[in-house]
């Protein structure tokens, strides 16, 4: 079963799970086990459509604290289930609560395997129903928003008047579809070339929880993946490390810095970093010690192994000490001057001038 028009990450993972968990104890035919996971599948799916779509007067508070019958009653009263579709899940709300076993004494509850069959199918009724009317009532999805900036290069400037009515929770898919652009490795073979500039548009209509999300990714990735794809994840979150708490965000940073101090041997490096203006990134989080002496050793990897007929050392460092204050600026000229030989420093910081780092 797809729960793809399930944009909440945590609803749609408990959902794949007690459905997958479903599928096994209906080929073990465990009868109970499916009549109640059915129930408590139906009860998720009703809970996050009225949470998305509340019919009047309703509020979320009201929606969580509903039952199954109740739920399945408004989804009836609202079109959203067929009433024969209610009629027929008789077969799962009346055996909800087999889960208690005092329930299923005292009332005497009689079910078999063509009991859990019934509910099985009529599970599947209620998802590709409730599925129809969700998506009836999103009307545009990011899925189009996609199809859209890849195909129209015209849409693109106006990219925030197109979202600000997209539904919520498609604002949610759109920001991660858009995430996954750009995480691509290969080149873009469509107009949509900057997937960055997109989500610092869209992330302000969305709550805080879906940029968070994609940073502890981040935190994640540098626990377990590989360093080209921490690069992308970093390129595309930097401006909002703010969101994260002070180990992480030294966790971060001191792996990014030794990633760049290390690309300072490589001119091809440097340069994609440079483009990306990477460099500039660091000034707002120098909050620890260790931040802040990999940001100097930084600072004197540029200087020394910067090439007279390579510009992009000169713009690195102009990036990196311009996003540090005044009295940071001269700190740092003043390690670097004492810690490297002079004949190197002293020709670098004359070629870099007064904000004049072109080598010529």
């Amino acid at each position: 079963m797809d729960f793809d028009f399930i944009n909440d990450e945590k609803f749609r993972a408990i959902l794949t799970r007690d459905f997958e968990e479903l599928k096994i104890c209906f080929e073990a035919k465990a009868s109970k086990s499916v009549l109640v996971l059915s129930g408590s599948i139906i009860e998720s799916i009703l809970t996050y459509y009225f949470l998305n779509f509340p019919p009047n007067e309703s509020n979320p508070k009201g929606v969580l604290s509903m039952g199954l019958d109740d739920l399945l009653k408004l989804a009836s009263d609202n079109k959203i289930i067929s009433q024969t579709t209610k009629d027929l899940s008789t077969v799962i709300k009346n055996y909800r609560n087999l889960i208690h076993p005092g329930r299923e004494i005292r009332k005497n509850e009689k079910f078999n395997f063509d009991s859990a069959n019934i509910a099985k199918s009529v599970l599947n009724i209620v998802i590709r129903e409730v599925k129809q009317n969700y998506i009836s009532n999103i009307g545009r999805t990011a899925s189009d928003i996609i199809s859209k900036l890849e195909n129209d290069s015209i849409s693109q400037p106006l990219f925030e008047k197109i979202t600000i009515s997209l539904h919520k929770s498609e604002k949610v898919k759109l920001y991660n579809l858009l995430f996954e652009y750009g995480l691509r490795k290969e080149d873009y073979p469509t107009e949509l070339t900057e997937p960055k500039k997109y989500l610092n548009i869209l992330k302000s209509q969305v709550d805080r929880e879906v940029v968070v999300n994609q940073l502890m990714r981040l935190v994640n990735k540098i626990q377990t993946g590989e360093q080209a794809e921490i690069l992308e994840y970093y390129y595309l979150l930097f401006d909002d490390l703010n969101h994260l708490d002070r180990s992480n965000i030294e966790l971060i940073l001191l792996y990014i810095l030794n990633v760049l101090i290390e690309s300072t041997n490589y001119e091809n490096a440097i340069n994609k970093y440079v483009i990306r203006r990477v460099f500039s990134t660091f000034g707002a989080h120098i909050i620890t010690n260790e931040i802040e002496n990999e940001f100097f050793k930084l600072s004197c990897a540029i200087v020394r192994n910067q090439t007279m007929a390579n510009v992009d050392y000169f713009v690195a460092y102009d990036q990196l000490i311009n996003s540090i204050d005044i009295e940071m600026k001269e700190k740092i000229k003043k390690y670097i001057l004492k810690t490297i030989d002079p004949c190197i420093s002293g020709e670098f910081y004359k070629a870099y001038g007064d904000g004049n780092y072109l080598p010529f």
